[in-house]
């Protein structure tokens, strides 16, 4: 998956290179909105996602969140070669640019819309919502809700939005917590959830949470959360 992703970004790469080049009888118009468009190849228009991509949107994501991701891109915490050659020589205030940019940018319904047109695994989605609302008490894994907000479109300041992300790539992610290849700022609270939750958890969380239409913004903080989680500096 991580070969297919690499060789998607390359050529999402190319291929805004080459429409740029190609739309020369256009003024540059050096503005932020203008400057990003190098990443809508990957994150779709606005970063409000592609249908049939495992790439993330990042419309609508808290500001900070974003500019901590950003941020461990760069300096080599999170690794995905596109990413870190892109940002390697960005400072802090452009990064902060970039997040307030994309976190500012609305949803496009259509990428969900287009994806529940497909079969889904009943039983998957089932299980999924019910760990999302509901988590594992037994297990200690608690509900997706309690940190990630009740509409699941994140809370501030820093805790994203899952509602309507690419199933493989919240599969890939949370597997990655869970073998330890994901680095969060200690303490690392979703490693320690991912560690309690199966194979099967995983797909089915994935499952419900890729088909929910994202919509509003971002809740306010959390009073408590069920769990002691790091956060980037």
């Amino acid at each position: 998956m991580r070969i297919a992703r690499l060789v998607a970004a390359a050529t999402c790469l190319v291929a805004s290179a080459s429409a740029q080049t190609v739309a020369t009888d256009r003024p540059f118009e050096d503005t932020i909105a203008q400057r990003l468009r190098a990443c809508t190849g990957c994150h779709g228009d606005r970063g409000a996602g592609v249908v049939d991509s495992a790439f993330p949107r990042i419309a609508g994501q808290p500001v900070d969140y974003l500019f901590a991701q950003l941020r461990a891109f760069r300096d080599g915490a999170r690794t995905y070669a596109p990413m870190n050659f892109l940002l390697a020589r960005q400072s802090d205030g452009y990064l902060r640019e970039m997040a307030t940019y994309f976190s500012a940018q609305p949803q496009d319904p259509r990428v969900v819309d287009t994806r529940a047109l497909k079969p889904v695994d009943r039983a998957a989605f089932d299980a999924g919502r019910a760990l999302v609302h509901e988590g594992r008490p037994a297990d200690g894994v608690p509900a997706c809700v309690a940190c990630h907000g009740p509409t699941m479109m994140g809370t501030l300041p820093a805790i994203p939005a899952l509602a309507g992300l690419p199933r493989d790539l919240m599969i890939e992610q949370i597997g990655s917590w869970k073998t330890g290849g994901h680095r969060s700022p200690e303490p690392n609270c979703m490693a320690t959830i991912a560690s309690r939750m199966s194979g099967g958890d995983i797909v089915a969380a994935a499952t419900w949470l890729s088909l929910q239409q994202p919509a509003g913004v971002p809740e306010a903080p959390r009073e408590a959360l069920p769990i002691a989680c790091g956060r980037a500096p």
